[in-house]
């Protein structure tokens, strides 16, 4: 007797509508309890062994609840938990958070208020960025009123997050422009102390070059500069389409994820220093060939003004706790 799969029963017979249905359908039958976190697939793919059995055939057909019924190794343990939420932000009124998030306040030209042709807004001179249906609005635009250049953002959580047993972050996010040679970042970042050259930072940045995926990079305890950069495209859509961005940053590992689908592991230059989360967009120069575009110039009045900008839906950032056997491995 071949294995039933999911689309199989839905096709057959029309009961399942997707995973969740399908795993609270078993959870049903057996009287499993339903556990917070359970790694995706694992319900199904261990249910699927009991679907084999006669029994399970039987039940499947009739859709009758047994009065009982045990089945060992149910849900297969997750490798990590996610244990505790430290920010969520899904942006509602009319202006982003100031509990939650700041921009930068100008200090020097070297203290990270400019990168490329761009000058990032500051305290000095400009207000948070503003919320519109939902999505914080984070843009930048052709005209500077302080400086003949592009005048970007550069948002930042007001927690620092140390790695500990790890740290989880989700974004959904979308661009919304593609005119070519702009940037937009999702990334964790921070200087090494006494350095205004050294880092640590782990990113997603959103190049309307290449409209098609995203440029993840990691770096760790190295200096400003290309890093270790990988490329990877969307299974469906572009940048501006809504994507949810994933980046789980552990002792030993990161990962990056799209849309719930895994696109790159990374074992080594791991950073360890503690790290603020950043949400930005700017302009290049021609230090970086693949994202910069020699057609994109700042503007020289007001009057020719361009706004260009990324819309952010969500951020949720979470500790990562380990199973309880693994804790030993992964001491707080």
């Amino acid at each position: 007797m071949r294995l039933l799969k999911v689309t199989d029963i839905d096709r057959q017979q029309g009961i399942f509508t997707d995973d969740r249905h399908y795993g609270d359908f078993i959870r049903r039958i057996t009287k499993a309890p339903k556990l917070r976190y359970a790694a995706p697939g694992a319900i199904k793919k261990t249910s699927n062994y009991w679907l084999n059995s006669q029994v399970g055939q039987e039940k499947l057909r009739t859709r009758k609840v047994p009065f009982c019924i045990v089945i060992c190794f149910l849900v297969i343990w997750p490798s990590s938990v996610l244990a505790e939420t430290l920010l969520y932000d899904d942006f509602s009124g009319n202006i982003v958070s100031s509990s939650k998030w700041h921009i930068p306040t100008w200090v020097s030209p070297t203290d990270g208020t400019v990168v490329g042709h761009t000058q990032f807004r500051f305290t000095q001179n400009s207000s948070l960025p503003a919320v519109v249906d939902g999505n914080a609005i984070i843009a930048v635009e052709s005209y500077n009123p302080t400086a003949f250049s592009f005048y970007g953002t550069d948002l930042r959580s007001n927690q620092t997050y140390a790695l500990g047993t790890g740290i989880h972050i989700t974004v959904r996010a979308k661009m919304n422009t593609t005119t070519p040679g702009i940037v937009g970042g999702i990334f964790l970042y921070a200087l090494k102390p006494g350095s205004t050259t050294y880092h640590d930072e782990i990113d997603f940045e959103l190049l309307t070059n290449l409209p098609n995926g995203s440029q993840t990079n990691i770096y760790s305890n190295e200096k400003l500069g290309i890093g270790n950069v990988q490329f990877v495209p969307y299974t469906s859509g572009s940048i501006t389409d809504y994507h949810t961005y994933e980046i789980k940053w552990q002792p030993n590992q990161v990962s990056w994820l799209i849309d719930g689908n895994l696109v790159r592991v990374e074992t080594s230059n791991v950073p360890n220093g503690p790290m603020n989360f950043h949400l930005n967009i700017w302009v290049p120069d021609p230090g970086w060939p693949a994202a910069y575009d020699s057609n994109l110039k700042a503007a020289t009045s007001a009057s020719s003004n361009q706004i260009f900008s990324m819309s952010v839906d969500s951020v949720h950032i979470q500790s990562i706790t380990p199973p309880e056997g693994d804790l030993a491995h992964h001491p707080k």
